[in-house]
């Protein structure tokens, strides 16, 4: 797994879910139900205008160090970075693959973590669906979206200061748009897992 470059940053990005449901619609009267799975990933194009050469090389090769779709990298939401330091955080029992984490490990009786924000739990980018408060203990209950894909173990680190997905390329195509002086460039990407 690669890090992302340090000084290469993107100019506009797209960036969604894509979740993993199925539609079951009746033939007679158009009525729907509809299954949810653990599944969905994160998605994102990244756009880079007005590239100059130092930002330019690292761009393709970052590309060129992925091998395509082959590779992965981490990439960090630029926009949501992460929360001040509350201590050592862990997954408290063992999880399931749904929608709530239970953790430990907070400073007792805080705002631990805000509507929105991420954080990283075995390599997998969750987004925080409401404030969380951690009680008297420093334990705390996080309802996060999307769901786990894998049960996390009793202990597992919650990454929440510096959280990251991990990506790869939608394609093996790459190419960029070279100017006399700058270059701009896009990738496509997908959560890796």
């Amino acid at each position: 797994m690669i890090e992302w470059p340090e000084g290469l940053y993107c100019d506009r990005m797209r960036w969604g879910r894509a979740f993993n449901n199925k539609a079951f619609t009746s033939v007679f009267t158009n009525a729907q139900q509809i299954r949810t799975y653990p599944g969905a990933y994160w998605k994102c194009t990244m756009q880079f205008q007005n590239l100059n050469d130092r930002e330019e090389r690292l761009l393709t090769t970052l590309v060129g160090s992925l091998q395509g779709m082959a590779g992965t990298f981490k990439l960090y939401p630029w926009r949501r970075s992460g929360r001040p330091d509350h201590g050592t955080v862990r997954v408290n029992g063992n999880g399931n693959a749904s929608g709530t984490l239970p953790s430990r490990g907070w400073q007792p009786s805080t705002l631990v973590l805000r509507m929105g924000d991420y954080i990283t739990v075995n390599d997998q980018l969750l987004e925080v669906l409401a404030d969380v408060t951690s009680n008297g203990q420093g334990n705390a209950t996080i309802q996060v979206a999307p769901w786990l894909r894998l049960p996390p173990a009793d202990g597992t680190e919650i990454n929440y200061t510096r959280p990251f997905a991990i990506m790869r390329l939608t394609s093996d195509d790459e190419e960029n748009t070279i100017r006399s002086a700058m270059a701009d460039g896009t990738l496509d990407c997908r959560e890796a897992f």
